[in-house]
């Protein structure tokens, strides 16, 4: 075969084609790889995005476990199992906490809602249901409660944490979460810290009976011992045993101070002891205070002096008792910490707080004695403490006069604040809220003509009103009977406590004047029952003014306590019993003056009237029956029966050591006597009373013949009363 051979021109052609074919191949190839590299890239990112995607879902696989375990840890460590409620599923999804608390098997699991229900202790249920249904009706609100739930050894407390963790589209609760937790242990402590404040309250109150006990206990022979002591003192005696009964009587009144001390510090800490608001003259009290200690303070050379400012208003509202107390403790420990020749000023002045511009009342007590150091300034208000333990040793003093002045100031509304350097003095300053009275309304103890004035205008008031007087004493019934027709009134008159009931169920009584110690029924059981008729026959209380010489603060709580509505001490003045009645009776109460009368001002207008030195003061009797001679003379007889009686009742009392006969008789006798102004015979009346309630058959031994003695005077006193021809009218 034959071949021709290609020409040149046509190789070349053939070369220069296949050359093109393999550029064009070659840039084939080159995109492929290019492509191939992108696909490596985008599959080398994809790959990478992988990575990093399970990388992040394992991290956050692991955040999500240790925050699981995380609380789980704490949900077991506070000992709370978790429950979770579907609703209206029956059932709810409790972990096994729940089991380990009710003594049942530890594992998680669903509980049947009705079974649950019923562990709750029946005094819980209904209170569990109502706060369930609250949840579940009201808003998403956490729900808290605390109930008892049975468990197979008793009863534990359970507090209860729930929440509506869904709800649907209307906003209905779908699903409620929350924990348990056994609170238990945690009532029991609170169950003992109620105990042990009531077991707190209880000494307190014990505390407060005990002190109470005590100062009855200590004060009636104390005030015994006293009074007999004061009788010494006015006997013939050698300058020797007037020096003994000096130490006595002295020795005495410190018991009594510290005894008083002792309870008003007992009566702040309790809260019980009130602070009055009445007018007194503020001046008068601050200018007797200081005369008081003047005498004193010149008896040991010292310079004294009372700066008494003009602006210092002449009457105030307040507690004069009280601010007396802390002037005289402030000026007493003046005194006593002040050696001879020094200074001590009293100063009073009124000052304006800033802002308020309310007018304060600014006391000051200055020295120049021992001083108290900066240490000890820091506690020298507490109880019961003094600058150093050399103080008592050196000065006396149990250290409670400084705490019960703070605390009086605080009750007042006030402060005392102290500025002292050792060695240099000191000055106690009191502040206090100046409280002025509105004009016309003047309290002054009346005097004689003013009080028979009072008399007259009182009777247009109690014209007409039938009054049952319950008193056993003949003397003071008369007495009672005299005043009260006086004031136009209808006595009823009762000798004891069952023929005031017997007169009282009768009717027409529109006020009961009422003694306390009466024989049989006294006045304090008629009272009540009394009081019980009236309730249990829906009648209208009867007003009841307890009139009797048990004058302490307790003698009329006990009155006001078995339902009485006043109260007034023997030896009732006029103005005391006008006050009294005005006070309980609708419609007729104030004073025909205007002016209200506190408690007691009669009392005071009688204790600033001169005593008489002989055993009567006929002419004070003689006002107080508004100079009616037939009632007076009728007074007299009656009283010479009467104290002959008593004073032979007294004498078999102590042969028998009969306590309750001696203590009667004592008692109607300082009535008797204080009614016909016997002043002394009524102290030794009094004395034997404290001696025979505390079975002192010494004391009253001894005090009987001094009665006795005083007795003789008084029935001369009255023998020649009546003997004498009656005053010219």
């Amino acid at each position: 075969m034959n071949i021709k051979p290609l020409s040149p021109d046509r190789l070349a052609q053939d070369l220069q084609r296949a050359l093109q074919d393999l550029q064009r191949e070659r840039e084939r190839t080159q995109k492929l790889l290019a492509e191939l590299d992108r696909q490596n890239a985008e599959l080398d990112r994809l790959r990478s995005s992988v990575h990093r995607e399970s990388n992040s879902r394992l991290l956050a696989e692991e955040a999500l476990d240790e925050t699981r375990d995380r609380l789980q840890l704490a949900v077991e460590a506070a000992g709370l199992a978790l429950w979770d409620w579907q609703l209206p599923a029956p059932k709810v999804f409790l972990s096994s906490r729940w089991g380990e608390m009710i003594g049942d098997v530890a594992v998680e699991g669903y509980w049947d809602t009705a079974g649950l229900i019923d562990r709750v202790h029946p005094d819980d249920r209904e209170r569990v249901k109502t706060e369930l249904r609250a949840l579940l009706e009201g808003p998403a609100q956490p729900m808290v409660s605390e109930y008892r739930v049975r468990t197979a050894d008793g009863w534990i407390w359970i507090e209860t944490h729930g929440m509506v963790a869904e709800h649907d589209a209307r906003g209905k609760p779908l699903r409620l979460m929350g924990t348990h937790a056994d609170i238990s242990e945690r009532k029991r402590i609170e169950a003992e810290g109620a105990r042990a404040r009531e077991l707190a309250e209880q000494a307190s109150q014990a505390k407060s009976d005990f002190l109470a006990n005590i100062s009855h206990e200590v004060r009636t022979p104390l005030n015994a011992l006293m009074g007999l002591t004061r009788l010494l003192l006015d006997s013939p005696l050698n300058p020797e045993q007037k020096n003994w009964l000096d130490l006595m009587d002295n020795s005495a009144h410190a018991l009594l101070d510290l005894l008083n001390d002792v309870l008003d510090l007992s009566r702040i800490e309790a809260g019980k002891l009130s602070i009055e608001s009445v007018r007194f003259p503020l001046r008068n009290v601050i200018e007797d205070v200081g005369a008081l200690y003047a005498e004193q303070a010149r008896a040991k050379s010292m310079d004294w002096a009372l700066d008494l400012a003009p602006q210092v208003p002449a009457e105030v509202l307040g507690d004069p008792g009280r601010l007396r107390q802390v002037l005289s403790n402030l000026l007493s420990n003046a005194l006593k910490f002040t050696p001879r020749g020094g200074r001590i000023r009293l100063r009073a002045k009124v000052l304006t707080a800033m802002g308020t511009g309310r007018h304060l009342l600014h006391l000051q007590v200055q020295d120049n004695g021992v001083g108290i150091s900066p240490r000890h300034q820091a506690t020298i208000f507490d109880a019961f403490t003094q600058a150093d333990a050399s103080t008592a040793r050196r000065y006396g003093g149990s250290g409670l006069g400084l705490a019960i002045c703070s605390r009086l100031v605080k009750l007042m509304g006030g402060s005392l604040d102290l500025d002292s350097e050792l060695g240099q003095g000191s000055t106690f300053t009191v502040t206090l809220p100046l409280n002025e009275p509105s004009p016309g309304s003047d309290t002054t103890p009346q005097s004689a003509p003013a009080e028979l004035q009072e008399m007259a205008l009182a009777g247009q008031r109690f014209a007409g009103l039938r009054v049952l007087v319950a008193e056993d004493h003949p003397v003071n019934e008369l007495l009672m009977k005299q005043l009260l027709t006086r004031l136009g009134c209808e006595v009823r008159p009762a000798r004891d406590g069952a023929q005031a009931i017997a007169l009282w169920e009768q009717g027409g009584i529109d006020l009961v004047l009422m003694d306390v110690q009466m024989p049989g029924t006294n006045g304090l059981e008629a009272t009540r029952r009394i009081r019980e008729l009236e309730q249990t026959r829906g009648l209208p209380r009867t007003p009841i003014v307890a009139v009797t010489a048990n004058a302490m603060q307790g003698d009329r709580d006990a009155c006001l306590a078995a339902g009485m509505d006043g109260y007034t001490p023997k030896p009732v003045s006029p103005q005391a019993l006008i006050r009294s009645m005005g006070e309980v009776l609708p419609g007729r109460g104030g004073d025909p003056t205007g002016r209200p009368v506190p408690a007691g001002a009669a009392d005071a207008g009688d204790r600033d009237m001169p005593t008489v030195a002989g055993a009567l003061d006929i002419d004070k009797l003689r006002r107080r029956l508004d100079g009616d001679e037939d009632t007076l003379r009728q007074l007299a007889q009656v009283m010479r029966i009467d104290l002959h009686e008593r004073l032979q009742h007294l004498q078999t009392a102590l042969q028998a050591q009969d306590a309750d006969r001696a203590i009667a008789h004592a008692h109607g006798l300082k009535g008797s006597l204080g009614s016909m102004t016997a002043e002394r015979g009524a102290r030794l009346a009094k004395g034997l009373e404290l001696a025979a309630r505390s079975r002192d058959w010494s004391l009253f031994e001894r005090a009987l013949p001094l009665m006795l003695t005083e007795a003789q005077k008084i029935d001369a006193a009255l023998a020649a009363l009546l003997s004498a021809a009656p005053p010219a009218a």
